[in-house]
């Protein structure tokens, strides 16, 4: 007689009460903070924390589903956005709110779909197929398979470029307050470093970001990290111009403001 049998679930509830019991099976060291945690986007089926502080979402699915990583991306974006706030809540489970959220995925097998658009979005995704086991004396326990995911061979994307940036606007007028703006930024002191992405010119003092400006094709952004007197970051906001007759002062005073909360010197006067 085998010591173990396979055992299918009957539903997602029972599933979630096998893995709430053994969060350890997946990863040594991983503490729950909330089940059906309920961010802005939904109830993210377990919110953890690891055993190096970071908080931890884990999504898990009966069976194969093709909407797992889209409803799992949008709880993502409301707990990352809140995790200082998170953070605050439990205060015991030491969590380190500067790092992003890990995004872990749990599901009897995954599409080859849903493996290569794991590779191409942000954060990083961690899939495992689970099987449950029931001994003779009927105790359920659940082993983790983790999924490889597959290489993807991109042809490597040209260097980010701030004239690129900027030729992607399609106002006119706009050009010109990209530039100003990014020269608001960088006088409020020398030590603020400018960076390109490929969407955003961003800004950071001592790895940290504060600032950015953003081009699309009709309208501008600029935005501020707002960042308190402990150094944490608590929310960030942009102003949208559409015109160069428009005003953006007081999220430059914002900047200003995190940036000395960071312990900067203004090069002029507030």
């Amino acid at each position: 007689m085998p010591t173990f049998t396979i055992y299918k679930p009957s539903s997602e509830k029972e599933l979630h009460g096998i893995i709430e019991k053994e969060l350890d099976a997946l990863e040594e060291g991983l503490s729950l903070l909330n089940y059906e945690f309920a961010s802005e986007k939904g109830k993210a089926d377990f919110l953890c924390v690891d055993s190096g502080g970071r908080l931890t979402i884990i999504e898990v699915k009966l069976h194969e589903d093709e909407n797992v990583l889209f409803q799992a991306l949008r709880y993502f974006s409301s707990i990352d956005k809140n995790r200082y706030n998170i953070s605050a809540l439990f205060p015991e489970k030491h969590i380190s709110p500067d790092e992003q959220p890990r995004l872990i995925l749990i599901a009897e097998r995954f599409s080859d779909d849903i493996k290569r658009l794991s590779t191409l979005v942000k954060p990083e995704v961690e899939l495992y197929e689970y099987t449950v086991a029931v001994s003779h004396e009927k105790k359920k326990g659940i082993i983790y398979h983790s999924v490889d995911l597959p290489i993807i061979n991109e042809p490597l994307p040209k260097p980010p470029d701030i004239e690129f940036l900027k030729s992607y606007l399609t106002i006119e007028s706009l050009k010109p307050i990209f530039e100003k703006m990014r020269n608001d930024i960088k006088v409020i002191s020398d030590s603020i470093d400018e960076y390109v992405t490929h969407s955003y010119v961003g800004y950071k003092y001592k790895g940290r970001q504060i600032a950015w400006v953003q081009t699309h094709r009709k309208v501008l952004d600029i935005g501020s990290m707002i960042i308190n007197e402990e150094k944490e970051n608590i929310d960030n906001e942009y102003t949208r111009l559409s015109s160069d007759t428009e005003n953006y002062s007081e999220i430059i005073e914002k900047i200003k403001k995190s940036f000395v909360n960071l312990g900067g010197k203004l090069t002029t006067p507030p």
